[in-house]
């Protein structure tokens, strides 16, 4: 499962819809189970959230689950956003909220069994150790498996996301208690062979996939199909191919989600090299100065340099298209051929 990053025009205003659905189609033809749109330039009280969900929704329609994200700190008002998520007719909800760093056991299982509750929907919990999002005091490396235990005997919840950070040790400690009822996905793949072994791990989400595949060598989607079959020997062989990839993205990502950011536009980067659209990202405002890392050259070339270890092969495009995003660079050229006699070179 991905996540589904929003695209403007011009930099920052009005959604560019052309884009977004490019990167539906994109993530369909990755054999991706579902997709999220990720909302941090664009909040619930923004009306580029609903209409970024619109756009997801309608081109993914039958074709690829789209899931909605709650990620306040206030459990009314989550409620509030989930009402909307289900009027929008989203197929499930991960809950990322937010809480005090000294909550305790109660409180916390009381405010996200309100959330879970609030809806018929399939709810996923999301097992992290960034700020607000993990708790020394209530388990072991953070993760408050009493709480999750809980909440995993409730009708609708239905999965539980692991966080890239999370270490092997959590995420076996997860699985063993709570494997029974919730279908688990560890975002680190580097874990997956092993821990397949011994527990059913069928999916990996919602994260960055294209960062470790393309649509014409989906090795990431294969790495599960393998475990899920039991074929250890593929999973084992298919994980060696992964490994430059994997490294590479775990040793960008890892650092900055610790810091409580994302390095989005590296992951923007990632989709394009494989057929996404590209474009230059808005900062996130809700990162910290300084905690997300510039895409620079040799940033752009070490990725490359990845793809090509792992057999991947990726665009031949200049990064002039990713700066401008294909979308853009599509108008831009149709304009070009419209004039008589002009050159058509986009800038």
């Amino acid at each position: 499962m991905n996540l589904l990053q929003p695209h403007f025009i011009d930099g920052g205003g009005a959604l560019d819809e052309e884009a977004i659905r490019h990167d539906v189609r994109h993530a369909i033809a990755h054999g991706f189970s579902g997709t999220m749109p990720m909302i941090n330039w664009t909040l619930p009280d923004d009306p580029r959230w609903n209409e970024l969900h619109r756009i997801t929704l309608d081109e993914a329609r039958g074709r690829l689950p789209v899931h909605g994200v709650v990620a306040g700190a206030d459990p009314e008002r989550d409620v509030e956003v989930i009402r909307r998520l289900e009027t929008l007719g989203v197929d499930l909800i991960l809950l990322a909220v937010t809480h005090a760093p000294d909550i305790s056991a109660e409180d916390l299982h009381l405010g996200l069994r309100r959330r879970i509750e609030a809806t018929g929907l399939p709810v996923m919990l999301y097992a992290a150790n960034g700020p607000r999002r993990s708790f020394a005091h209530l388990g072991p490396a953070g993760q408050p498996l009493d709480v999750y235990d809980r909440l995993a005997d409730l009708g609708n919840v239905v999965g539980l996301k692991v966080s890239q950070p999370v270490t092997l040790t959590s995420t076996q400690q997860l699985l063993e208690r709570l494997g029974d009822r919730l279908s688990i996905g560890p975002v680190n793949l580097d874990f997956v062979p092993l821990l397949a072994r011994s527990h059913e791990i069928r999916w990996s989400g919602q994260w960055n996939a294209e960062a470790i595949q393309t649509p014409a060598n989906p090795i990431g989607v294969q790495l599960l199909q393998a475990c899920a079959s039991g074929d250890f020997a593929e999973a084992d062989t298919l994980a060696r191919r992964l490994q430059p990839v994997l490294d590479l993205f775990f040793s960008i990502q890892a650092p900055v989600i610790r810091a409580g950011g994302h390095p989005w536009q590296h992951n923007r980067y990632y989709s394009w090299l494989g057929g996404g659209n590209g474009g230059i990202l808005p900062p996130d405002p809700h990162a910290r100065p300084g905690v997300v890392p510039e895409l620079d050259a040799a940033g752009r070339a070490a990725i490359r340099a990845a793809f090509a270890a792992s057999g991947l092969t990726v665009t031949d495009a200049p990064d002039d298209v990713f700066a401008m995003g294909r979308a853009e660079w599509a108008r831009r050229e149709e304009v070009c051929l419209q004039v008589p006699g002009h050159a058509c070179q986009p800038v």
